[in-house]
């Protein structure tokens, strides 16, 4: 495959996705302030600040706000696999597909992961699907995959007459014109996810063509189309034109049925549209209110969405930042620490499954609301290690276990949340995460001269304690945040110990693990969700309280979904009328699955501006 010369729109395409075309929304900032326990960062930019004086509680709604443009979006990782799997399976024999994703799968692999990219540089938490970074490797592996899918899928006479047709493969030359077009127009309107017009049509014949090299039903000009078709930006990246123009607007198009189909299946299923999508965009249905709004319902019962919806879950609550919980096994101070759990290599990502399967199951089994999710009662661990720190036995399906330990209360308390993995707790990057990552609340980045390192176990002090010394002396750089943003929220849980145990002691070690003594826990403080508020709490069924009680937590999802959804950082005042409703609802107990609901049957999720 492309054995002969490559056509020269191919070297064109490979251009246009070279690095530094497009830079996208920013790369993330690797500041190592930024990852340390002392960390913190403004967040909030141009459009998208993130309310510090009421913590986002309040969104204004105003219809005539101009919300910011969508950025011209390459597929994610994740879309850009599934899209390719999708196409495979379309095109290829059934009984070969497997073999033929094989082949492919260490290609794919060659794919840049995407980063997390959220506002303003922030490290911690954000969405995949926002990251417009372009990369060699970007380009090089797109272009390997292509050639790869191209290869395979004309490999052999059978895989021919799969994707192409039996015109292809058969000995009348009659019907080669009209086989080769209607191969065109059949998989590149798969691959661009819309028809292709005449002028594209009469392209890719070209590229079969390959300057006069192509013989009949040409085995290795099909291939150089399929290749070509892969690495054009129309295949790479969410390109919309818009249709028909919002009325009373001056720069705002409803969107095409096409491009609406783009939209909900990449939305909901990280993949390209079903022909049922396709058939709703070509018969004019997806323009309507009713076969809209029919087509999200079908999206929402596919098990795809579940699956979508459990990656929004865990890069919100910043769960890919959980460290390993082995990782100090065979150390003294840590075997001491640890007793007779051994935490094992897919410890931590039972615990990060955990949390999401919780999420998942709330939302799309249950049918519950924010407070059900926040406040959850029961047991989502599959496996015996996370199933232990519960002390429930694992959960096999059906009606979860309910966590009888009462210091188990909701999803602040999850071991992923709680466990850090080390010799030590962190009550401070609970409580920046809290702070930062439910209450979407800006924390003043640390002074340069912050230390960098968790604060050490001592064998006299508790690590509330420890902290406490290191942070809170009066009138220094660190004591103003750290006692009233920071260390409050920490040490409501502070009743868990470095594996996400509970306990109402901390045991005193000593540097070879002999254990020296113990003191008693204080998860005592004054949180100030609402600042300025002198409420006490005791610890983490009180500060979860206070919390969903200030609508601040609903506010923050509301944010987080409306940037997953729009796959840019949300705008508080053009987007403040999706904001409003999303924190609304959320507030009121409207479960969330019809919140997500209700955001994509906005009218912004069908429509987009141009200047």
């Amino acid at each position: 495959m492309l054995r002969r010369r490559p056509h020269p729109f191919l070297c064109a395409l490979l251009l246009v996705a070279a690095p530094g075309c497009y830079g996208g929304l920013g790369a993330n900032d690797s500041n190592a302030a930024a990852d340390s326990e002392d960390a913190g960062s403004t967040a909030g930019s141009d459009g998208a600040s993130t309310g510090a004086d009421d913590g986002g509680s309040v969104f204004a709604c105003d219809p005539d706000a101009v919300a910011p443009e969508l950025p011209l979006r390459r597929l994610s990782k994740i879309q850009y696999a599934s899209t390719i799997a999708d196409l495979v399976r379309g095109a290829a024999p059934e009984g070969d597909v497997d073999a033929i994703l094989t082949e492919l799968d260490p290609l794919i692999a060659t794919v840049p992961e995407d980063a997390r990219e959220t506002i303003a540089g922030e490290t911690h938490g954000g969405f995949r699907r926002l990251d417009q970074t372009v990369h060699q490797e970007h380009v090089n592996a797109s272009y390997d995959v292509a050639v790869a899918v191209g290869r395979e899928l004309t490999a052999t006479e059978a895989r021919r007459t799969a994707a192409i047709g039996s015109c292809a493969t058969d000995a009348d030359a009659a019907n080669d014109d009209a086989c080769l077009g209607d191969f065109i127009a059949r998989f590149g309107g798969r691959a661009m996810r819309r028809p292709l017009d005449a002028d594209e049509v009469g392209f890719y014949r070209s590229v079969y063509d390959g300057e006069g090299a192509a013989v009949g039903m040409d085995p290795e000009a099909f291939a150089d189309v399929v290749a070509v078709m892969l690495v054009s930006p129309q295949f790479l990246y969410f390109v919309e034109h818009g249709d028909a123009p919002v009325a009373a607007t001056a720069d705002r198009y409803w969107l095409s049925g096409h491009e609406i189909a783009t939209r909900l299946s990449y939305h909901f299923w990280q993949s390209m549209p079903d022909d049922e999508l396709i058939a709703a965009a070509e018969s004019g249905a997806l323009l309507t209110d009713e076969g809209y709004a029919a087509q999200i319902d079908r999206l929402l019962a596919d098990p795809r969405t579940e699956i979508t919806f459990g990656e929004f879950y865990r890069e919100w609550l910043w769960l890919d930042d959980l460290a390993p919980m082995d990782a100090l096994v065979g150390t003294a101070l840590f075997d001491a620490v640890r007793g007779d759990f051994e935490p094992g290599p897919d410890t931590t990502a039972n615990m990060v499954a955990e949390v999401v399967d919780m999420a998942t199951w709330t939302t799309f089994v249950q049918g519950g609301g924010f407070e059900e999710l926040f406040l959850s009662d029961r047991s989502f661990a599959k496996t015996a290690d996370v199933a232990a720190l519960y002390g429930v036995t694992p959960w096999q399906g059906g009606e979860p276990p309910v966590l009888e330990d009462p210091a188990r209360v909701g999803l602040l308390t999850r071991a992923a949340l709680v466990a850090s993995g080390g010799n030590n707790t962190r009550p401070i990057m609970k409580g920046v995460f809290l702070r930062k990552g439910l209450l979407c609340e800006p924390v003043p980045p640390p002074p340069n001269n912050a230390a960098a390192n968790p604060p050490e176990l001592s064998d006299e002090m508790t690590t509330r304690e420890v902290v406490e010394e290191l942070t809170q002396q009066p009138d220094t750089a660190c004591a103003g945040c750290h006692s009233t943003f920071i260390n409050p929220l920490g040490f409501a849980t502070e009743n868990f110990d470095s594996l996400g145990r509970t306990r109402t002691e901390q045991t005193l070690f000593d540097e070879a693990g002999a254990v020296v003594g113990s003191k008693p826990i204080d998860t005592s403080s004054m949180p100030q969700i609402i600042a300025g508020d002198t409420t006490m709490s005791s610890g983490a069924a009180d500060l979860a309280q206070l919390m969903i009680e200030s609508d601040k937590p609903q506010a923050c999802l509301a944010r987080n979904l409306v940037r997953f959804t729009l796959a840019r950082p949300e705008d508080v005042m053009g987007d403040g009328c999706m904001l409003d409703e999303a924190a609304s609802r959320l507030s009121e107990g409207v479960p969330l699955v019809e919140v997500i609901r209700a955001v994509a049957l906005r009218p912004e999720f069908r429509q987009r501006r141009f200047e």
